[in-house]
């Protein structure tokens, strides 16, 4: 679990699972000085339920969210640290981050820059609609992504789940198509990927 007090922000938003807040509210009462760091965040805070979305970035931007399982892994994907990584990951439960290339229909994205080893990557978050196909494009370099959520298939008829890894060299040629459930997943691809058929 987190330190007491780097919770006490969200426990005044009303943001905690119900063991962690029982946690805060045992160390606030037996201290004095983190009742009174808690009652500054209270004052600070409006009598209001906080929306799912918010709450959902503030969990995961601290490690509570429900993709934190993957922050170890994102951060060597991207060669940014786990800290980082979550931020990242947070930025998935705000439907502001999210755009569509009108080229991609059923598809949105999130663009994002990697650490210093990624400088020549296109970085990001790729969610995929149910039903949905990724077009076909060709990898300009190498492309690593990690299955976060849902399941797609690729067009070798190779199915992919969430904790799955895909890896592609360049000049690989693929068309992914999203399960049932839709996909996510976050991809690291050097030099980016070209739209449009095998030639």
């Amino acid at each position: 679990m987190s330190d007491v007090r780097e919770l006490l922000p969200l426990y005044a938003l009303g943001a905690l699972e119900p063991d962690e807040a029982e946690a805060v509210e045992r160390a606030v009462d037996a201290d004095p000085t983190l009742a009174a760091e808690l009652d500054a965040y209270l004052d600070l805070v409006p009598a209001v339920e906080p929306a799912p979305d918010v709450k959902a970035r503030l969990l995961a931007s601290v490690g509570g969210g429900r993709f934190e399982k993957f922050a170890d892994r994102m951060a060597k994907l991207l060669d940014v640290t786990v800290d980082r990584a979550r931020e990242l990951l947070a930025l998935i439960e705000r439907p502001a981050s999210w755009f569509t290339d009108p080229r991609i229909p059923g598809v949105t994205l999130i663009h994002f820059e990697g650490g210093p080893a990624c400088a020549a990557a296109d970085c990001g978050f790729v969610r995929i609609a149910p039903g949905c196909t990724f077009p076909w494009h060709t990898h300009l370099g190498e492309e690593v992504a990690v299955i976060l959520s849902g399941e797609m298939r690729d067009h070798d008829g190779n199915v992919m789940r969430a904790g799955d890894e895909m890896r592609h060299p360049q000049a690989h040629h693929d068309q992914l198509t999203a399960g049932d459930e839709g996909v996510l997943y976050v991809t690291r691809a050097i030099n980016g990927i070209e739209l449009g058929p095998p030639r």
